[in-house]
């Protein structure tokens, strides 16, 4: 029997291949319960707009709670779980960097803004009007096919998409924007591109090519953490991911994470977590 990291999915289309797609939850619901709200990551971004109904969302193990006209993004990479929910209404829209990013100045969409950045509360966002009548217009020119230039087009939507959703949340909490906002979140990229237990600060510090006292006074304003917590804090909930929601063994998931000795992997993870990896597979399932 083949080892089961984490299931993961690729984007697929059944209306264009351009990267973007309008679904009904409820297909995603039950795609879900097909799948036994089995935990899985996705190789994609994904915005979740509530339109009806109350309930609790999981991603990375925070239990995001929605309403009506809310909006939950999972960022490419999280683990997410669906949970069975008949009442629910609403729509996905999953879109690929590649189908975002044409220039360089696309970037900004992802990792300059904070909406798939759950450290930044709140985690959840609010759909107004604005936000539903973008979304409507999305799923028009989806349902119109490939016209004549459709993919600039819809890009243009889904840009305009990201822009209102950001101006709700940074109405909702303040968010200064400055070379410290843009130092921590090239911080959290490089991290989450790098996930080991082998990185370093010094090693993130390079590759942006700042000195760690920058980068700990950039975090200091967001998460009020230093850049050691913050890489020990992202490597720990990676392990989380694995212990739960993947088949491998303990010994695997150190090797995995960036161990040479398990014993160590297990040291590691009893002192931060204050419990055997053994015990918290067994509390979690």
């Amino acid at each position: 029997m083949d080892k089961e990291i984490i299931s993961e999915f690729d984007f697929e289309s059944n209306q264009s291949n351009l990267g973007l797609e309008v679904i009904p939850l409820k297909k995603v619901i039950d795609f879900s319960d097909q799948n036994g709200y089995d935990p899985h990551r996705l190789n994609f971004y994904q915005l979740i707009v509530i339109i009806k109904g109350r309930g609790i969302h999981e991603v990375d193990f925070e239990t995001i709670a929605y309403a009506e006209n809310t909006v939950i993004p999972v960022a490419m990479g999280q683990v997410q779980r669906f949970s069975n929910n008949p009442q629910l209404e609403g729509y996905a829209v999953l879109f690929t960097p590649e189908f975002l990013i044409k220039e360089e100045q696309d970037y900004h969409y992802l990792y300059d803004y904070t909406i798939f950045n759950h450290a930044i509360n709140p985690q959840s966002h609010i759909a107004n009007k604005e936000v539903l009548t973008l979304l409507k217009e999305m799923i028009t020119e989806q349902q119109k096919g490939l016209l004549f230039d459709s993919g600039e087009y819809q890009r243009n939507l889904l840009k305009n998409f990201l822009i209102q959703i950001e101006r709700n949340k940074r109405e909702r909490v303040e968010i200064v924007c400055n070379d410290s906002l843009n130092l921590y979140m090239r911080f959290r990229k490089t991290l989450d591109e790098n996930v080991n237990y082998k990185i370093r600060v010094a090693d993130i510090c390079q590759k942006l090519n700042v000195t760690p006292k920058q980068i700990n006074n950039a975090l200091k304003s967001y998460t009020n953490t230093t850049a050691k917590q913050l890489i020990e804090d992202r490597v720990i909930l990676e392990i989380k991911r694995l212990l739960v929601h993947s088949t491998l063994t303990i010994k695997e998931i150190a090797y995995e994470i960036g161990f040479d000795d398990p014993t160590n992997f297990t040291k590691y993870f009893k002192t931060r977590v204050n419990m055997l990896p053994t015990d918290y597979q067994k509390q979690r399932q």
